[in-house]
């Protein structure tokens, strides 16, 4: 409640929001009030019988002496002085009131002032907080990016260090890949050199064995050559088909081209190291593709000839030597053993030339090779002895001004 002062008139207008309390201490001022009024008209109830009281005692004592004016005085000033008094309690009242009011205003206003002081408070604590969790989360940020940063170096440096052993590893694996690889190499080396000595050896040894199988049989050579060789009694046969298609076989030993079966053994069951040979003249077998097959002709019963029968085909074709081998039992169809072309005899002949000159060229680049480890040999027995004498002197020094002077 709010009061408006102006003179002696007080108006009183009622707060839009008051609590309980205020609104207790109007409900006081109200009920005071209006038992106040109730106790006035009270008293005027007594006055009105006291006055009826004094008229009719007046009535009484007409014979009396009149103190009615004097009574009506008093009355009068008693009445003022209810009044007055009646006006102080009022003053009073308002006063009480206001001072109440005052004191709730004060108390309001403390209120107000301390709950905008405590707002304050919290509003600097909140500030001072929010401050201190900026500065910590910057603080934070900071440390989190330093850390990041930090681990992105360690991960780097990680990184770089496995890309290291990594690329020496690999390095490594590569040498020894490389290595191994090498070895590798070098044993196929090895081995095709055992192979192909062995297989020069092998060849050598067949080509000794059909030599002698040659001439035993009085069979010719030439620079086209088929011959077939084995190791039993049995029969087997030699076909060659000629560029021409013509077969030269037991059954046809000489052709149209010139080619000529020499040697056709075991038709009986004569000797274990057999051979027949197709052979041509030297220089005049036709160019083209030839063809040689094997048959099992027949299997003789001599000696425990057995099945399957091992055997080599000997193929000279102008010049290269050609090994093949092969197994056949009896019944077994006829097998093709090597299918090779043939140059023509002009090609043949210019190819032998220049072979024939390739070999004198490296025969005397071999003399000279020789001669010149000769010269060298020579040198150095040379130097060897003239040191032997040297040390073999007494005066070395005087022997060599000697032979300086007889030069």
């Amino acid at each position: 409640m709010n009061r408006l002062a102006d003179g002696n008139n007080t108006n009183y207008m009622i707060a839009p929001n008051m609590d309980l309390g205020s609104w207790l201490v109007i409900a006081l001022l109200g009920g005071a009030f209006l038992f106040g009024i109730w106790y006035m008209l009270i008293r005027d109830d007594d006055r009105s019988n006291l006055r009826r009281t004094i008229d009719s005692d007046r009535i009484r004592s007409r014979n009396r002496a009149d103190f009615s004016k004097a009574r009506d005085e008093f009355d009068r000033k008693l009445a003022e002085i209810s009044r007055h008094l009646d006006s102080k309690r009022a003053a009073k009242k308002e006063l009480m009131a206001n001072e109440e009011e005052l004191r709730r205003h004060s108390e309001e206003e403390a209120a107000r002032i301390a709950a905008e002081e405590e707002a304050a408070r919290k509003e600097e604590l909140e500030a001072e907080e929010a401050r201190k969790a900026a500065e910590y989360e910057a603080q934070r940020a900071i440390k989190l990016e330093e850390a990041r940063r930090l681990a992105e170096e360690r991960e780097a440096e990680r990184q770089a260090e496995e890309t290291r052993l990594a690329e020496e590893r690999e390095a490594k694996r590569q040498e020894e890949l490389a290595e191994a690889e090498a070895d590798r190499l070098l044993e196929i080396e090895a081995l095709k050199a055992a192979e192909e000595l062995a297989a020069k050896e092998a060849s050598a040894t067949a080509m000794n064995e059909l030599k002698e199988r040659l001439e035993r049989e009085g069979a010719k050579s030439s620079d086209v050559q088929i011959s077939l060789i084995w190791n039993n009694f049995n029969d087997l046969d030699l076909h060659v088909v000629c560029p021409s298609g013509e077969r030269i076989h037991g059954g046809n030993r000489n052709s149209k081209c010139n080619g000529e079966l020499d040697v056709d053994a075991n038709v009986r069951p004569e000797t274990k190291k057999p051979v027949e040979n197709v052979v041509w003249p030297e220089g005049v077998a036709p160019g083209g593709t030839y063809r040689a097959y094997v048959h099992h002709y027949k299997k003789h019963k001599k000696r425990r000839s057995k099945d399957p029968t091992k055997f080599k085909v000997i193929v000279n074709s102008g010049g290269e030597v050609n090994e093949y081998k092969g197994a056949l039992s009896y019944g077994d169809p006829i097998m093709l053993i090597a299918e090779f072309t043939v140059e023509e005899p002009e090609v043949r002949s210019a190819g032998a030339i220049q072979q024939i000159l390739l070999a004198e060229t490296e025969e005397e680049e071999e003399l000279d090779s020789t001669e010149a480890v000769i010269d060298d040999d020579e040198l150095l027995e040379l130097a060897g002895a003239a040191v032997q004498e040297i040390e073999e002197s007494d005066d070395p020094l005087a022997e060599l001004m000697d032979d300086e002077e007889d030069d």
